[in-house]
This record gives C-alpha cells, structure tokens and sequence, in this order.
C-alpha cells in the first residue's frame, strides 16, 4: 500500500459516545493526545489515521482501566457506524450475505490488509480475520470490538437472540471470561491460534426478515462508488493481495481470484480496465516482483520457488524469468 491506512471516522464516533455514555470519560483530552482532532468527526466522511486510531484505543483503555472496553464499543455499534455498510447488511436476505458484503468492503471500515475468510466445514460456518501487517494489527480490544459490532449488527438484523456457536481468540484471557461469554451469549476460546467466529450454518443461511435484496444492491453501488474514489486502485491492489495467498496453491485463475471478490469475471475485467489494467498484467507483474525478490534473497531453490509462483516446474518459471528479466535466474543481479 502507498497511502497511510485510514480508519473511517464512524469509529472513533463509537469510541466517544461509549466513552462518554458508559464510563463518563472526556473523550477530548484522549484525541488530543494522540493527535487526532475530535471535531473532524462531524465532517461528513471524515477518516482518520490508522496507526493514531490504534494509540486512541490504547489511550482509551487505559483512561478507564477497562480491558473489556472493545466489548462495550462493538455492541454499541449502530448501522451508520461503517458508511452505508450496516444499511446493506441489514437488507442482505441471508446472515451469510451480509458477512460476505463485510469480506467485500472491509476497506471501507479501514484501509489496512485484511484477510477475512468464510469457510463451511460441516454444519457450521467459520468466518477467520488475519491482518497480515503486524503494524496495522489490532490491539486486543480492537478485535473484541470488531468481533462484538458483527455480532450487534446479526442481532440487529434478526434478533436479539442471535449468537455464536463459539468465539475462538488470540488474546490472553483479560480475567473477566464471563463477560465475554455472556456478551457473545457463546462459549470463548482465549490463547487460541486464531481469531474466528463459528455460526450455525442454518441460521446464517436462514432469509432475514428485513431483506431486501433491491436495496442491498443499491447500497452495494454506494460502497463501491465510495472505495472507487477512497482507493483509484483498489482492485488492482485487491486482486494483488489475492494473487499472493493463491500462488503457492496454483488455484490463482482469474475466476477463482473473482470468486473470492464476490465477483464475476467480466465484472473484475471491467473494473481492472477502469483502473487501466487487466488481470495478465496483475499477475505477471506480481510474479516478476516476487521472483525477483526470491532469487536475490537466495532463501529457496528454484525449484521452491517456481512452486511459489505457481509454476507447474522449473524449467517453465526459468523461462519466465528469462523473459521478464532478459537473463537466467542464476544470472540475476551478477
């Protein structure tokens, strides 16, 4: 990413109301010292920095003295809180949907890589977040909250009752386990080697009783009119990120790749073509990129790194790099 992270301001606008209306705390003094200006908030649109968000977290835990603040800040999440994210939500016909819109437009809550994965094993559901760059990782509290506002926003869009199988958490267990499981209304796994959320897969696949599926298509264009303009090469840098998990497994095609965009592949060619690119060159480049880095580095073979880049065998990742670069890979860089 070129551009510092930003976080949209809807957050820290949760962050001030919790902090105000829960532990009657002045929100002020804490923005100013982390340097974010709490006036910006009423600016429509306004996003901050995300590394500063991170030290407002910080400071907002430590002025309470409240380890479980996340918790308190997710659930007092409403649909505005994330753009016109909540409002689709709320109209997608299955819990499933809206979870996949999240995947879709997570960049619209913050501009930080993020991989957040759905996978069905069984009968249940397992929605895994990773954020692969250790600077823009959230502090623990911050993945409470993220974990606590998607389940605010499930109940919200069916019912008060709507909960977890079970909650599984990189975080130490902060000594108030019950809290946490009474919030989720669901069994919480501390020192776990993931963060995930585990649903029933009927009741995420069950229809709302608010869809509106008409509507979640409109609000769908609002966010992606919205990315277009916060990231002119959003996709591109997307299908990148993709790119660099799929490689290794050799499923990087174009569909597979538009697939977990939660697009069609005339719809990811038209974008990229927006964005005066196409797939080919998206993958090509990243190929250079990463086996120009590999055989510089000399950390792996070539025969490893050919599997890296998604080579069926050597000979054809040499002749690869000989075109991309105009020497053999033993050649590069003497």
């Amino acid at each position: 990413m070129t551009a510092e992270p930003t976080t949209y301001s809807g957050v820290a606008r949760v962050i001030t109301e919790t902090l105000q209306t829960h532990y009657s705390v002045d929100p002020d003094p804490l923005f100013r010292k982390v340097g974010l200006d709490p006036a910006s908030m009423s600016t429509s649109d306004f996003r901050y920095p995300t590394a500063k968000m991170l030290k407002l977290w910080e400071a907002a835990e430590a002025a309470t003295g409240d380890p479980c603040i996340g918790l308190v800040v997710g659930f007092n999440v409403r649909p505005t809180t994330f753009h016109a994210l909540g409002f689709s939500w709320l109209a997608s016909a299955t819990m499933l949907g809206a979870l996949q819109r999240l995947r879709r437009f997570y960049r619209v809550i913050a501009t930080v890589p993020a991989d957040i994965n759905i996978e069905l094993i069984g009968d249940s559901y397992e929605l895994n977040v990773v954020f692969p760059d250790a600077r823009y990782s959230p502090k623990p509290i911050g993945m409470d909250a993220f974990f606590a506002s998607i389940v605010k926003l499930c109940r919200t869009a069916t019912n008060e009752h709507f909960h977890p199988l079970k909650v599984s958490m990189l975080r130490t267990d902060p000594g108030r386990a019950d809290e946490y499981i009474r919030s989720f209304a669901a069994p919480v796994q501390f020192n776990t080697d993931k963060n995930a959320l585990f649903f029933d897969r009927a009741i995420l696949e069950a229809p709302v009783p608010g869809r509106n599926i008409g509507l979640a298509r409109e609000t769908d264009k609002i966010l992606d009119r919205y990315l277009e303009a916060l990231e002119p090469d959003r996709v591109a840098s997307e299908v990148r990120h993709l790119l660099l998990r799929l490689l290794p497994s050799g499923q990087a095609s174009q569909l597979t790749v538009a697939s977990r965009m939660n697009r069609s592949t005339s719809t990811l060619q038209r974008q990229l073509r927006a964005e005066g690119t196409n797939y080919r060159e998206i993958c090509d480049g990243t190929r250079k990129s990463l086996a120009e880095q590999y055989v510089r580095d000399g950390e792996y073979s070539l025969g490893e790194i050919a599997y890296q880049l998604g080579f069926t065998d050597q000979s054809n990742f040499s002749r690869a790099f000989k075109r991309w670069t105009g020497v053999a890979p033993g050649e590069f860089g003497e």
